[in-house]
């Protein structure tokens, strides 16, 4: 059975699912190269002959025709009406389903989910989930914009800090980056008169906080970014001190000890790090895709689920599935193994990776990566300045699996890069943030962990920094042609085709 979803909105995306399995996704920004874009333009395309069973289609304009066009090419699908107030539900589907949890806690947080009531949006979820598609809501809160700017849900609370650095909300990875480089400032309750205090220089600040208005535009420099670092200190300390709370609350409560973390606050890996330090007895699972760009996914499982009654567990497999598979056979470079790339790595080259399909989610996991050697003590601003990036921002590492105890403590397989570990050793300067964390993608396979074998005959260490490959406000590099523009436009060094192991 073949079921289809296509949303619009933030973070566009469509996916086709056959028998409960991904087979084709799609992100609209990947081929608009608008990142974030809420267009439907290139992936509706990209679905129209999928023959599908059934279809979900939220575009939120042009439904109705749209379904005529979709009846006109396949007279025989069925559509899937879905609510406006199931955008969690969707988020937790994704993430349960992926886990390959038979039943779980299913905590998901953002900071605008569906429309629950007249101006009332999801802001907090809590679901008790088991097979085929039983998602039972144990806690709820949510918004509006009368009450957000009193009493904040965590989702917004946390825009508030990429605000106030002048970011769009679409950029609280911006926030938490800086946070590390902050101090608590407040020892008691987060107020709102405590922020109004604080920014008291900016009379409209509040506005821009908690209801989203214009930016405000800051360039945060060296010379004045500690107010802000505070501040982003001050939300991240408070959100996480509220989801730990929530979790072991209801874990408690339910005595169920496996929970699933979704919704686009899943990205925050120090709140990851920090729950699963916590709760040792509890078995996470963080959703790599957990923002709004994989509920076309959790939209198409939940449907699959609820017609067909399946109660196999397929857990997720990989996620570097999105697009399709792209000819590179016009590549002319030199030929080059991993033993080549190793020895560039080594030599303090940067070198982008392209393999196969791309990560369908934010995080770089090798098919679409920067490669540089983070033994090296000017890595991140070399990395920074080849990305176009903010000098604050972290870089993450790859490291074998089976070496990854000997960098960092407390270290678990982590392969979707979902989670930061704190540093142990002074041998890796280019991916240690300036908390004394890191980012950690493990590698027990693959021509990433080969790469790593080579370079650890070189070096004597199976550890490199890993960064998405694309510029700084691009969306993750798609086709050969987008990969050879970024290699011209920036101060990168190589580009590797590993399927056809041309470097250029």
């Amino acid at each position: 059975m073949k079921v289809v979803a296509l949303f619009s909105g933030h973070g566009a995306s469509a996916v086709v699912l056959e028998d409960g399995v991904v087979t084709n996704y799609f992100k609209e920004e990947r081929y608009s190269r608008k990142k974030h874009d809420e267009g439907i333009e290139h992936i509706y395309q990209m679905i129209l002959d999928s023959d599908p069973d059934y279809i979900i289609l939220n575009t939120n304009y042009d439904e109705d025709e749209k379904r005529e066009l979709i009846r006109r090419v396949n007279p025989r699908v069925q559509f899937i009406e879905t609510k406006e107030s199931v955008h969690h539900l969707h988020h937790a589907s994704l993430a349960f389903y992926n886990s390959g949890f038979d039943k779980a806690l299913v905590l998901v947080v953002d900071a605008c989910g569906g429309v629950v009531g007249e101006d009332e949006y999801e802001g907090e979820s809590i679901y008790f989930a088991r097979y085929p598609c039983k998602f039972t809501p144990i806690y709820k809160k949510n918004w509006s914009e009368e009450h957000v700017i009193h009493d904040p849900n965590i989702g917004n609370l946390y825009n508030s800090a990429a605000l106030a650095i002048g970011q769009t909300i679409d950029d609280c990875g911006k926030a938490m980056g800086l946070s590390s480089y902050g101090d608590r400032i407040w020892e008691i309750k987060f107020t709102l008169d405590r922020v109004n205090n604080y920014f008291q220089e900016c009379p409209d600040f509040l506005d821009v906080l908690f209801r989203r208005r214009d930016r405000y535009y800051i360039d945060i420099n060296k010379d004045n970014y500690k107010k802000f670092a505070d501040y982003c200190c001050e939300v991240q300390w408070h959100c996480q001190e509220q989801v730990c709370e929530l979790v072991g609350k209801y874990v408690k409560k339910t005595g169920v000890k496996k929970v699933c973390i979704g919704g686009g606050y899943g990205l925050n890996i120090l709140t990851n790090y920090q729950l699963i330090k916590r709760f040792p007895d509890v078995e996470f699972y963080f959703e790599p895709l957990c923002d709004d760009g994989g509920n076309s996914i959790g939209a198409a499982m939940y449907a699959y689920r609820k017609i067909t009654q399946d109660m196999t567990v397929k857990p997720i497999t990989t996620t570097a599935h999105h697009g399709i598979k792209h000819k590179i056979d016009l590549i002319d470079g030199e030929y080059s193994e991993s033993n080549d790339i190793a020895r560039l790595l080594y030599m303090n080259k940067s070198v982008a990776v392209f393999n196969g399909h791309a990560e369908s989610g934010q995080r770089a996991l090798g098919n679409r990566s920067i490669l540089f050697n983070a033994l090296n003590p000017d890595a991140r601003d070399i990395v920074n300045r080849i990305k176009k990036r903010e000098w604050y921002r972290p870089f993450a590492a790859i490291v074998l699996e089976e070496d990854a105890h000997l960098y960092f403590d407390d270290v678990i397989p982590n392969p979707y890069m979902t989670v930061c570990f704190p540093v142990k050793t002074d041998l890796i300067p280019g991916v240690t943030h300036v908390d004394k964390t890191c980012r950690v993608q493990t590698v027990s396979t693959g021509h990433l962990y080969d790469l790593l074998l080579e370079f650890k005959q070189l070096s004597g260490h199976g550890i490199l920094l890993n960064t998405s490959f694309n510029l700084a406000g691009e969306p993750l590099v798609e086709t050969p042609e987008q990969a050879i523009i970024t290699l011209c436009s920036s101060e990168l060094d190589y580009l590797w085709f590993y399927e056809t192991r041309q470097l250029l």
